[in-house]
């Protein structure tokens, strides 16, 4: 049996043991966060979940422990990447461990973990940054209830913050050529392979001369450079091909790189580009030399995306040479910029149904559709 009770602002929920013996957990001010919390331990219990015994650790034993048995395992075995191992373990070693590394695992309650979340938000880190570091926790404690440290996850029910999305800085056509035109070689071309392919900037670095298809018009994505070393792509999706654009056919097949050895973009010595240069020197000289706003490198991906939406293309084909993993992904940050493209599709299908003269009570014109301003 179960119940859920009102302790001043918070709902706490009773329920028995499987030892018999009868528990209460402060959940919050949410009333369905306690039934459903309430309802998960029920479950727990009818399905033999709750733990006689269970080892006493802190939780900063457990994050090294989790660190050396789950994150180092997972890089040995090629399911995690390494820049996504030093992340994770940026976040225990600034965010984590810090707050609970001295709490007692099985200690941890929800209210704890809502009061991380303020902390995290004190801090001045992004929504979307703080979100990053409740994945990381929920993990790590999905974990310790699978290897017997906890009878359940207390952050599983906690909500992560959510902050308005930001307006994505893209560029304008005429911006683009303003661009291009106060940009040096072999900068200008990897400006314009950036703008015409969505790529990523480890993938650019990484693009050597055999993935490229001059003949068939055609980039394969198959590697990026991280810290100075070649890497696969972001996901199974990233590895790709994406179609080339005549100026773009026409401006690689100037580069000089071309006869000196593997790499597209690199030094006078065929050595690799320095990322940080990239993103904190050449790129921002370049937007003063064209009187642009400052923007980062990867909003040209952006730009990209934001170009074939102008134009009509097919989200499916959208996803396709981001190299997005789920066409969710690209709808989810893109389909607000998709409306005009959609109005423009009605209209087409206006005029099929009542050809060239579109009954004017209803508001219709039969002028053509006419391109988007913004490119």
């Amino acid at each position: 049996m179960g119940a859920i009770r009102k302790r001043g602002k918070h709902y706490a929920i009773r329920y028995i043991d499987a030892l018999g013996r009868r528990r209460w957990e402060t959940i919050g001010p949410n009333l369905q966060e306690a039934r459903q919390v309430l309802a998960q331990r029920m479950w727990e219990r009818r399905q033999g979940k709750f733990r006689l015994t269970r080892p006493a650790i802190t939780m900063a034993e457990f994050a090294a422990k989790w660190d050396e048995d789950y994150l180092d395992v997972q890089l040995r075995l090629g399911r995690l990447k390494e820049s996504t191992l030093v992340g994770y373990r940026c976040n225990l070693r600034l965010h984590i461990v810090p707050f609970f590394g001295r709490m007692r695992l099985g200690d941890i309650t929800l209210p704890h973990v809502r009061e991380f979340i303020k902390t995290l938000l004190g801090k001045g880190l992004a929504p979307k940054s703080v979100a990053l570091v409740m994945v990381i926790l929920k993990e790590m404690l999905k974990h310790a209830v699978q290897w017997g440290y906890l009878d359940a996850n207390p952050a599983q029910y906690a909500e992560r913050p959510r902050g308005e999305d930001k307006e994505l800085e893209v560029l304008t056509p005429p911006e683009i050529r303003r661009l291009l035109a106060h940009a040096e070689e072999p900068f200008r071309t990897l400006l314009l392979c950036a703008v015409l392919t969505g790529m990523r900037r480890g993938e650019l670095l990484g693009l050597k001369w055999e993935d490229i298809d001059l003949e068939g018009h055609r980039i394969h994505v198959r590697r990026a450079l991280w810290k100075g070393k070649f890497v696969t792509p972001k996901s199974r999706r990233s590895r790709r091909s994406i179609d080339m654009a005549p100026a773009l056919r026409e401006a690689l097949g100037r580069l000089p790189s071309r006869f000196r050895g593997e790499l597209v973009f690199c030094t006078p010595t065929s050595t690799p580009l320095d990322a940080d240069n990239l993103m904190h020197r050449d790129f921002p000289r370049a937007l003063r030399r064209a009187g642009l706003r400052r923007i980062r490198f990867h909003d040209l991906r952006h730009t990209f995306t934001s170009l074939l939406i102008a134009q009509g293309a097919h989200p499916k084909y959208i996803q396709s040479q981001l190299g997005h993993a789920s066409i969710q992904t690209t709808l989810d940050r893109y389909g607000h910029l998709m409306p005009d493209a959609f109005e423009r599709e009605a209209r087409k299908l206006d005029r099929l149904v009542f050809g060239g003269a579109e009954p004017s009570a209803e508001g219709r014109t039969d002028a053509p559709v006419q391109p988007d301003a913004r490119g």
